[in-house]
């Protein structure tokens, strides 16, 4: 029950799940993290979200594009499988942290954090997007629900 001084939380489905750079987190991880953490305390999470990262592409002004989208414990990376052994050996996780199910992966051995060092990873790695010369080490990523 809501009360006049208890702040209601917003409706999944309005707007934006997460977004970084926000000023609330220090980084991109740590951003996808808390994210990680929300959604496994949804009461139901029966709709795909999908992460997003933006990162320099090939010319000075250029943006790369990069989505992985998740629903409960399934994550998909798209159309190009992922090396998993050498995904999981980047984010410095263990084996059970990211198993392939098929044509998806299932990450049900992984903490919030450690799902967040494997999308840090899947970004980087898989997808080759590098942080803007002027961000340091850091991108943007963001979270919204598919329709």
């Amino acid at each position: 029950m809501f009360g006049l001084f208890k702040k209601k939380e917003p409706e999944p489905e309005n707007g934006p799940f997460m977004e970084h750079p926000t000023g609330d987190f220090d980084s991109a991880i740590a951003a996808m993290e808390d994210a990680i953490k929300r959604l496994r305390h949804l009461p139901k999470w029966d709709r795909w979200i999908a992460f997003s990262a933006q990162g320099q592409g090939n010319g000075e002004d250029s943006y790369e594009f990069a989505e992985v989208k998740l629903l409960g414990n399934k994550l998909d990376a798209g159309e190009k499988p992922l090396d998993v052994p050498s995904v999981v050996q980047n984010a410095g996780v263990g084996a059970t942290a990211l198993v392939a199910d098929g044509a998806q992966y299932s990450i049900a051995g992984a903490s919030p954090q450690e799902v967040a060092q494997l999308l840090d990873t899947i970004f980087r790695d898989h997808f080759g997007l590098r942080p803007f010369d002027d961000e340091g080490d850091d991108y943007a990523v963001g979270a919204e629900w598919e329709e």
